[in-house]
């Protein structure tokens, strides 16, 4: 029951934010869709660092788990439960990164540090998205292994930049 209202949440997030990037293009620069894109970076910086966050516990629970260590049931449900909709999560804080990074890019902005550093965590981003996606449809065996590796380093690589670009932000 709560993975639907996961999924019925993430449809939302992804469709709002697809009209918010097309309204960015329409209306221009104001105060307003300023602070709606604003929020936006927000979204996409909680879906990322969840799902960092994800992989971080998931490590620890498989060490943990080698040494025999008993865990509660609510927290193999949680974490079973966002496992599960990783891809949903990530395509949901992808479009939220790209409808604000697309905004801000196409502003006249004097900030070029934050852009900069802002597209290049978009780019990371989106290859990151590519290659889960390929991961996800067409990989299999020791395919699914190198591939699953190389969008694990991807991430680190992408949460650097993110990291970078919070700070410059």
């Amino acid at each position: 029951m709560p993975g639907r209202w996961i999924k019925i949440g993430g449809y939302t997030v992804i469709a709002v934010f697809s009209a918010m990037f097309i309204l960015g293009f329409i209306t221009g620069e104001t105060d307003v869709m300023s602070a709606l894109f604003k929020k936006g970076g927000t979204i996409a910086e909680i879906g990322a660092i969840a799902a960092f966050g994800l992989w971080i516990v998931r490590l620890l629970l498989r060490q943990l788990k080698k040494r025999k260590f008993e865990f509660s049931k609510w927290v193999q449900v949680v974490f079973k439960l966002l496992r599960e909709h990783h891809t949903m999560i990530g395509w949901a804080a992808f479009s939220a990164a790209l409808a604000h990074g697309s905004y801000f890019f196409l502003q006249a902005n004097e900030e070029w540090q934050r852009v900069y550093s802002g597209l290049a965590t978009l780019i990371g981003f989106a290859i990151l998205v590519t290659v889960g996606l390929f991961l996800d449809k067409r990989a299999k065996g020791r395919k699914y292994q190198t591939f699953k590796k190389v969008h694990q380093a991807i991430a680190i690589i992408f949460g650097f930049a993110l990291g970078i670009h919070l700070l410059v932000g």
